[in-house]
Formats: C-alpha cells, sequence, structure tokens
C-alpha cells in the first residue's frame, strides 16, 4: 500500500470513528484494491482521445478539428464537445436501446438538508442528453445515435441510515456508475466500493469525500475544500477582513468543514496553527475570529446572529443549505446590519435570484463564492457562454424552469453532462466499450480534462491528502439587485492549508 492510500485509509477510520459509523478492515481492503485497480487501468486511459469523425460529418457541415486556443482554454476535448454542441442543435439525435444506468444519492425531504434542485438538474441534462445528443456512444459522424442514459434516483434523508438504505437500493439496480449529490456521512462508499461501482461526487463536504481512493469529486469548486478556502482567501485578501465571523452550519459534515476549511486557514494567516512551508503563514499576525454554530431547518437566527454582530467583525462567511442563508440574512437585517455596512460573503450553495429579489436591498452588494458562475451568462464569453446558454436553455425546457438559478441545479446538470462527456469519449462511436471500470480509469487520469460550464478536470493532479477532489477553481460573484457581476475568477484558496494536518474538530 502506498503512503497515500495508509494515509487515506487512516483518515477515513478516525473520520467514521467520529461519526460513530462503522469501518472495518474488509473496507480498508477493498479500498486497497480499487486503488490499485485504478492505478494499474490510469496509464491505459490517459491518452483516451475523442472519437474519431470521418469525411461524411465534415460533408454535413460538423467539423471535429482540434482547436488548439479552445483546448488550452478550456481543457482537453473542449473541441469534440463544442462540435458535438453545434452538430446536434441543428440535427438532433435520439437516443435508443437499452439504457445506461447511473444512481443518482441525493438528500432530499429533510429540514436538516435538502437538495431537490441538485436532482431536478441532473434530470434535465439527462432529458437533454437522451432526446439531443444522442445518448452514449453516438457516431456523430453517420448520424447514428448511441444508448440512452436512464437516472435511477433514491432521496435521502439525513441520517446514516437512511444513507446506507438508499446505497443498498441504487446498488441492487447495478447501476454503470453512482453520483453521489452531496452526501453528509460517507458510509454509502464501501456498499458501492464492494459492488465495484464507481462513485462520482458532486459536491464533496466530508473527509472521506476528500480522501477516499477510488472516489472522484469532479464538481467545480471542489466542494468545502475549494469553496470554504476561497470565501477565506476573497474576505481577507479582496475585502481585507481582519475581524473574520464565520457562522457556520452545525451539522456532521460542517463541523469538518468549518474547523479543517475556515478555522484553520484564518489561523495559518494568524500564526495560530502550524504549517509546513507554508507562504500564508502569519502574513496576518493581527487577524482575528470567531465561529459561531448554526443548526439548519431554523427560520429565525436572531440570537446568532446577535452573537455574530457583538464580535464587531468586518467581514462576515457563511456557508449552508440555501434556506439557511437567507434565514442569516433577514435574522441580520433585523439588527440593522446591511452589505453596505459589513459584507456578507456566501458560499454558492446559497445562490438564488428569487430569494435574492425577495430581500430587496438587503440582498444587495452580498458576494457569493462557488463554481463557475453558469448562470451569469453576460460575464461569460467563447464555449463557457455557449454551454451557459446550453444550461439555462435545456434547464428550462426540460423541466428545471423554476429552479435553474439554484446553486446545487447546476451541479446536477454539470455533474451529469460530464459523466456523458467522459462515457462518450470512451465509446468513440461505439457504446459496447463503455464500462464503470472504464469510466471510473478515465476519471482519474483526467488532467487538464473539458469540464462541461467549468473549469478543467484534474483528477491525476489532486493534492494528498484530499485525494478524491479534481476540481478546486471558484469564482468569486456580487449581486447588483438584478443579476450579479464577477469579482474574481478561477482563483483558489488551497495554498492557505498546505503543510497543515486534518482537523475533524474535536
Amino acid at each position: 500500500m502506498t503512503k497515500r492510500s495508509t494515509a487515506a485509509t487512516i483518515i477515513a477510520v478516525a473520520l467514521a470513528a467520529a461519526v460513530m459509523l462503522p469501518t472495518t478492515s474488509s473496507l480498508a481492503a477493498t479500498k486497497k484494491t480499487t486503488k490499485k485497480t485504478t492505478k494499474t487501468t490510469k496509464a491505459a486511459t490517459a491518452t483516451t482521445a475523442a472519437p474519431v469523425t470521418t469525411a461524411a460529418t465534415k460533408a454535413a457541415g460538423c467539423s471535429f478539428a482540434v482547436d488548439a486556443a479552445l483546448e488550452k482554454s478550456n481543457g482537453t476535448n473542449a473541441s469534440w464537445a463544442k462540435a458535438v454542441y453545434d452538430c446536434t442543435a441543428s440535427a438532433p439525435l435520439k437516443a435508443s436501446g437499452d439504457p445506461f444506468v447511473f444512481g443518482v444519492h441525493n438528500p432530499e425531504g429533510d429540514p436538516n438538508g435538502s437538495f431537490p434542485e441538485y436532482r431536478i438538474g441532473a434530470q434535465a441534462a439527462e432529458q437533454y442528453i437522451n432526446n439531443e445528443l444522442g445518448g452514449i456512444g453516438a457516431d456523430y459522424a453517420n448520424n447514428k445515435p448511441g444508448r440512452p442514459i436512464k437516472l435511477e434516483v433514491c432521496s435521502t434523508a439525513i441520517s446514516p441510515a437512511d444513507s446506507q438504505r438508499c446505497a443498498n437500493d441504487l446498488a441492487s439496480k447495478k447501476p454503470i456508475a453512482v453520483y453521489s449529490t452531496i452526501n453528509f456521512f460517507g458510509n454509502h462508499f464501501a456498499t458501492f466500493a464492494a459492488a465495484k461501482i464507481p462513485v462520482i461526487v458532486g459536491t464533496p463536504i466530508t473527509a472521506l469525500d476528500f480522501t477516499s481512493p477510488g472516489v472522484y469529486a469532479i464538481g467545480g469548486g471542489g466542494g468545502c475544500l475549494g469553496v470554504h478556502t476561497g470565501l477565506i482567501e476573497f474576505a481577507t485578501k479582496d475585502l481585507k477582513g481582519r475581524n473574520v465571523a464565520v457562522p457556520w452550519a452545525n451539522t456532521p459534515p460542517g463541523v469538518f468543514c468549518y474547523h479543517d476549511l475556515e478555522k484553520k486557514p484564518l489561523q495559518v494567516l494568524s500564526g495560530a496553527a502550524q504549517a509546513k512551508d507554508n507562504v500564508a503563514a502569519l502574513t496576518m499576525p493581527n487577524l482575528k475570529q470567531i465561529g459561531v454554530p448554526i443548526l439548519p431547518g431554523q427560520a429565525d437566527v436572531t440570537a446568532q446572529a446577535q452573537q455574530v454582530l457583538d464580535f464587531k467583525p468586518d467581514v462576515i462567511v457563511f456557508s449552508a443549505q440555501g434556506a439557511d442563508c437567507w434565514s442569516l440574512v433577514s435574522s441580520l437585517g433585523k439588527l440593522g446590519w446591511t452589505p453596505a455596512k459589513i459584507p456578507l460573503v456566501l458560499s454558492g450553495a446559497c445562490l438564488d435570484d428569487n430569494k435574492a429579489r425577495e430581500a430587496g436591498d438587503l440582498a444587495k452588494g452580498i458576494y457569493f463564492v462557488g463554481t463557475t458562475p453558469i448562470t451569469n451568462i453576460a460575464a461569460l464569453s467563447g464555449l463557457l457562454k455557449q454551454e451557459g446558454t446550453l444550461y439555462k436553455d435545456k434547464s428550462v425546457k426540460y423541466g428545471a424552469k423554476d429552479d435553474y438559478t439554484k446553486g446545487f441545479a447546476t451541479q446536477g446538470f454539470e455533474g451529469i453532462m460530464n459523466l456523458w462527456e467522459t462515457a462518450s469519449v470512451l465509446a468513440k462511436g461505439d457504446p459496447s466499450k463503455v464500462t464503470g471500470t472504464g469510466i471510473e480509469a478515465a476519471l482519474a487520469a483526467t488532467k487538464g480534462s473539458h469540464s462541461f460550464g467549468g473549469t478543467p478536470l484534474d483528477c491525476a493532479g489532486a493534492p494528498a491528502p484530499y485525494i478524491a477532489a479534481c476540481n478546486t477553481t471558484v469564482t468569486a460573484q456580487q449581486w447588483n439587485g438584478n443579476g450579479y457581476d464577477v469579482k474574481r475568477s478561477n482563483y483558489s484558496g488551497l495554498y492557505l492549508i498546505k503543510g497543515t494536518a486534518l482537523d475533524f474538530g474535536k
């Protein structure tokens, strides 16, 4: 076992013990095997190219020629993806045949954490892929569709037992892969590993999401890892915050995300935490912070808001499920706060144009840090603008009209689109070439590979111990009352935690 996988296994066991979840030696053995298999197949797929296209396609007005500039800015296979969008816009392909089944493991219907927009966005992508892109393995050169995809969705409550129930249910359906949107426990990984079903994570928020071998967190922004360090980077560097208040979601993953990825980077900056070879260490010795836990599902959090304001912060940072973000905004407003008085930086999970408009002047000026903002089409250009337009148009067309501007709807759509592209590139026009093992190996080998609506995937370069994080770049934007103004594009605060030990918040 490599040093990296050994460390990951130890971390996984430690976290499981912290949340009283079962971790067995057989799980460790399974992870070891998964890691070894991934390494063996990685080299074979590292040079996977987009499907070859014949002269027949060119005659039909479609060009799959590689555009070096486009590939440099948007990643390997960006030229292929753009050609598919362009060709199918005028000549859509409807998939046919037996579907490729993908499981979707999503929390929904629980006040402690409910993300229906994640599912809705994923299902809109499913319809676009099947009705217009020809499914998986289409031969675009010969106008021949591939096989459709079918999303088997299991909605889970926020409890370890129900998370496990969903894992068992999805595994029984024998999907080619499982898309785990956002999970508070990580106890589902063992079930899928035992069934040899690869897991792709949309929004990683637990230590197991980040550190488990054989798991690939492809969501833009890298969940807590990218977004929370990005929040701290923006609050301290761009907004010059020196008294930083951090209300945080008091949930199982919220404990880890706050302590490891918000409190700790602030401590590195002030010199209160040890960080080996970290250029940020002790660069802000006068920096002060306060953390204020907030339980989910509360309509009024005035007491916590008062605690935040009593600290006299010069910037406030918060990340939670959408409803809780706007409860905090409302409670702060009742106490006389406005964004003009004290800047508020929220995570992309809080994005909700309707809620922002309802809040009126209380929302104007709030910053949001998260994935590439593809709903802000006016701020995009080139292929990203085309994908942002596709996202909006297809979301409206396929059932996500009321949800596509919400934070996790974009993650749902993008995640399924990325799985489609990975599988289609693997197929090279032949659906029979697509397997779960192949998809896993192809993801493991990504290094600057095109990702729908975002910055390129780099699973091969994931930093230890966060070996499952494939994309940690974020963008900061500000609500102006009608839309968003981009303030800082495609940056990372990951350097803030370099050379530090994981902090589980014990």
